[in-house]
């Protein structure tokens, strides 16, 4: 109990507020956005039936914050053998027919009673941990590519594979782009890192000129008017709502596109209601929150007391803000659209929980930290 209480004196509270805000605006903008859609569902009887099912998730996930923030982050390391080696289980366990659940074309969850749980969710938390560890690990062979720098980012090409055979092309590149900020930050060779930038972007253009929806995805967002009732069809709706928001929005409720127009408007594509809604100054108030949160988990990198706390924390900073950024660009027709929520603001259940998870072992980083200056200053 004595050890609880220390760790809630020094709790990080510009980053729980920060979270706290983020999650309460995602859980109005779920209601706001879901409604319409869950009213003409005939499945479904209650209207509020995704805010009510986001409240339990919420709830669910500040719980496991709370555990999580309390959770040593030095012992995950200990565990990090089974985490890789279960993700990479479930990865291929949903690949395989009548137990994986395929969803709009899409085989990327597996039923658990009656949830619904996606592999390469927990995929993001076991490879950040793996890379933080490996990487604090081989702080003495970092200059050898061969030895230092390759072995893990072979088993991340393996389970890259796995994830895009779902197919999940942006949590794949999310996952990717998290792992090579923990590189970059562990210290690699420059001439290494620009090597395997090069591989990375390379790799990512084949796969999409590879695939024929994936090439439509491409020409679509580029030109969404040349296909309105087909490829680019969830772009330019998106970008209705954009633009019919202007400076304050229309108001809270009241987005015309969520009423049959806009698909997945409580998921994918609820910042384009929040933009519609709330006009520019809600989209101003969620990117500086989540610029805010970034600051604040680079901030909390270099306070870590250890190299495993201060990799770990810049690979869940720039996965939250990776993802963040992927799906800002998508709603507003930057890059192709991919199918990745909004952190802790989009309707969903595994992701939220992960978010969370993620967000609990940052706050410990945070709490680790603020004790050690603590101690040093005494």
């Amino acid at each position: 109990m004595n050890q609880v209480k220390k760790h809630l004196k020094h709790i990080d509270y510009p980053l729980f507020s920060t979270i706290l805000i983020l999650a309460t605006l995602g859980l109005v903008m779920v209601y706001s956005a879901s409604f319409v859609y869950a009213g003409m569902d005939p499945n479904i009887d209650n209207s509020s039936h995704y805010f009510e099912r986001q409240r339990i998730w919420l709830l669910l996930g500040f719980i496991v914050f709370i555990i999580a923030s309390l959770f040593s982050y030095r012992r995950l390391g200990y565990f990090i053998k089974f985490m890789v080696i279960a993700s990479i289980v479930l990865l291929i366990l949903v690949l395989i027919p009548g137990i994986g659940v395929e969803r709009n074309f899409a085989q990327r969850w597996l039923s658990v009673g009656p949830f619904l749980v996606q592999p390469s969710e927990l995929a993001k938390v076991a490879f950040i941990i793996y890379f933080a560890k490996v990487y604090t690990n081989k702080q003495d062979k970092l200059d050898q590519f061969g030895q230092g720098v390759l072995p893990p980012l072979i088993v991340l090409g393996g389970v890259f594979a796995l994830i895009l055979l779902q197919p999940d092309l942006g949590t794949a590149a999310s996952i990717i782009m998290a792992c090579g900020m923990i590189l970059l930050f562990a210290g690699i060779r420059f001439h290494h890192l620009v090597f395997l930038g090069t591989i990375a972007i390379g790799s990512m253009f084949a796969l999409i000129v590879s695939a024929e929806y994936r090439m439509d995805r491409l020409t679509s967002f580029t030109n969404p008017f040349a296909d309105p009732s087909g490829e680019g069809y969830q772009l330019i709706h998106s970008l209705i709502a954009i633009a019919s928001g202007n400076v304050t929005g229309v108001g809270l409720a009241n987005s015309v596109q969520k009423s049959g127009f806009l698909p997945e408007a409580h998921t994918d594509f609820i910042m384009s209601v929040i933009a519609e809604e709330l006009g520019m100054l809600g989209v101003i108030l969620v990117i500086g929150l989540y610029v805010f949160f970034m600051f604040r988990g680079i901030l909390i990198a270099k306070r870590s007391p250890d190299q495993f706390g201060r990799l770990l924390a810049y690979g869940i900073t720039f996965q939250i803000i990776t993802q963040a950024m992927i799906n800002l660009a998508a709603v507003s027709g930057l890059m192709p659209i991919t199918g990745i929520t909004l952190p802790l603001i989009s309707y969903g259940g595994s992701s939220l929980l992960i978010t969370f998870l993620l967000l609990g072992i940052l706050m410990n980083i945070a709490i680790k930290g603020h004790i050690n200056r603590r101690v040093d200053y005494a």
